[in-house]
């Protein structure tokens, strides 16, 4: 969503401040005491205080835009709220002749009110400023403790603590307003800053944001239930401060116990992903070496046919033949290579698009067959087939699905030795039909067996193989076949002792 339309909390927070302000501006104009403070005999929000809150919210707003705008509101709100301190300041050294701090009925800021206003101030006055983007948030978060410290004092009227903060004067509206003010600030700069550390979809921002909550929250719940006990007589004074300590200590031990628990599991995932990583850095590595040799591997041949062919004398009918052959037959392999390469990248992109219509499976095996015949005959392996007098048919892509099947007779063509029997088999049960690419190859080791389709994974390479690949086909045939629907398994005794690849696919009607 475009960043001019979509609704931010700082900007949220400032329209809700702006609007309480308001009201109680409203409330002092028409005399009604139900708009300037919550319940009749506490303290009310004065009109400046009401004029600081419109002040500090116009520069809330001003400040989520890029460069220095709000940053003038932000100096007058400063200048403001410390002219009331100097003025408070100046009474209590006796300087001024006449008070002027409470004069008539509309009055002025209390000096705590006034305290908090200048950190807001001077904290979104800094909040562009990268050099002290700390330093601004943590006199955010020192507004915001304040004045839930003000907000708190007004459970207990008759202590100390009311004196000191809301009995000075500042109202539970102010404080609200101060609380939602502070928090605004911090949330315009989350990426920056303190905020890094609770801010973002990170691991260690979220097991932050939990245990900051489960502290900020457990010390209020144990000190509501001291409360309680005290104002029903439950428990003596000492008692409650005891309950107290170990309440507020066993929540800490049990939420930081926790905390290192989800860390301890998020350090294990992240040694997971390491090594994967370096696992994949390690396949990058081994897939370059092997693309070098690949393509390096027919131009031997192309080079000698090049030779041949610029020989003066020129060549017979025969040997211009065979120079021909194995021109044709190194240009397939790299071109096969090529292709492989593309439709891997196209399939991980989602490019590659099925043209769905129906497909005889007969077909598509013999097209296969006969597509792998010259590799079959140049490694000198047999090949066999068994397929039934039934006719299965797919929803499918003939050219991917041919794809799929010469894939699997090249791979086995490759993994056994010359003279290798290979057999292609299709068998139809009820709504399924199984192709088989079944070989008495090098087998598959247990461990490879797990990863086999994986791209750029392939068994090492030995003597007798002399044509490697990328390991790029059964990542392919696997992709391809999921497009259809379907599933492709490899099975294996063990090394030497051959491998078996199932393509399972949904079929339709049989012919």
């Amino acid at each position: 969503m475009n960043r001019k339309t979509r609704l931010e909390l700082p900007v949220a927070i400032a329209w809700a401040c702006a609007c309480v302000a308001a009201t109680c501006m409203l409330g002092w104009m028409i005399d009604v005491h139900a708009l300037v403070s919550l319940l009749p005999g506490l303290p009310v929000m004065v009109p400046l205080t009401a004029a600081l809150t419109l002040l500090a919210s116009w520069t809330l707003c001003q400040r989520q835009r890029a460069g220095g705008a709000g940053l003038a509101p932000a100096i007058v709100l400063v200048a403001i709220a410390t002219l009331i301190l100097t003025t408070y300041g100046a009474e209590r050294l006796g300087l001024l002749e006449k008070p002027i701090v409470r004069s008539g009925a509309w009055g002025v800021s209390s000096p705590i009110t006034a305290s908090m206003f200048l950190g807001i101030g001077l904290s979104l006055a800094t909040l562009s400023a990268p050099r002290l983007i700390r330093h601004s948030q943590w006199l955010a978060l020192a507004v915001l403790f304040l004045s839930s410290l003000t907000l708190a004092g007004y459970l207990s009227r008759d202590t100390f603590l009311y004196q000191l903060l809301p009995g000075t004067g500042t109202s539970i509206l102010t404080s609200l307003v101060l609380i939602s003010l502070s928090i605004g600030s911090l949330a315009s700069r989350p990426r920056e800053g303190i905020m890094v550390a609770v801010a973002g979809p990170a691991t260690r921002a979220r097991i932050a944001r939990r245990l900051l909550l489960a502290t900020a929250a457990m010390p209020v719940l144990c000190g509501v239930g001291v409360w309680t006990a005290l104002h029903v007589d439950l428990v003596d004074t000492d008692t409650a401060i005891a309950l107290l300590v170990w309440g507020i200590s066993a929540f800490l031990v049990v939420s930081t116990w926790q905390g290192a628990l989800r860390l301890g599991r998020a350090e294990a995932a992240l040694e997971e992903a390491m090594l994967a990583l370096r696992e994949a850095d390690a396949n990058k590595d081994r897939f370059l070496a092997v693309l070098a040799h690949e393509l390096r591997n027919p131009l031997a041949p192309l080079r000698t046919a090049a030779d041949l062919l610029r020989l003066p004398a020129g060549l017979e009918a025969a040997q211009q033949r065979r120079t021909g052959d194995i021109v044709a037959r190194q240009v397939d392999a790299m071109s096969h290579l090529i292709e492989d390469l593309l439709d891997v990248s196209r399939t991980r992109q989602g490019l590659i698009a099925i043209d769905r219509a129906p497909v005889d499976l007969h077909t598509v095996a013999g097209d296969a067959v006969e597509q792998t015949r010259s590799l079959m005959a140049h490694r000198g392996h047999r090949l066999l087939t068994e397929l039934p007098d039934v006719h299965p048919r797919i929803l499918g892509d003939h050219k991917r699905l041919v794809q799929v099947l010469a894939n699997l007779l090249v791979n086995s063509a490759r993994y056994t030795p010359e003279g290798g029997e290979i057999t292609l088999a299709l068998r139809v049960r009820p709504g399924y039909a199984d192709i088989v690419v079944r070989d008495n190859g090098i087998g598959i080791d247990t461990v490879m067996l797990g990863r086999i389709f994986d791209s750029f994974t392939q068994a090492q390479r030995n003597p007798e193989r002399g044509e490697g690949g990328l390991g790029l086909g059964l990542s392919l045939v696997k992709k391809l076949v999921e497009l259809h629907g379907g599933t492709v398994t490899a099975s294996s005794a063990g090394v030497g002792q051959g491998s078996a690849f199932t393509v399972t696919l949904p079929v339709g009607a049989e012919g």
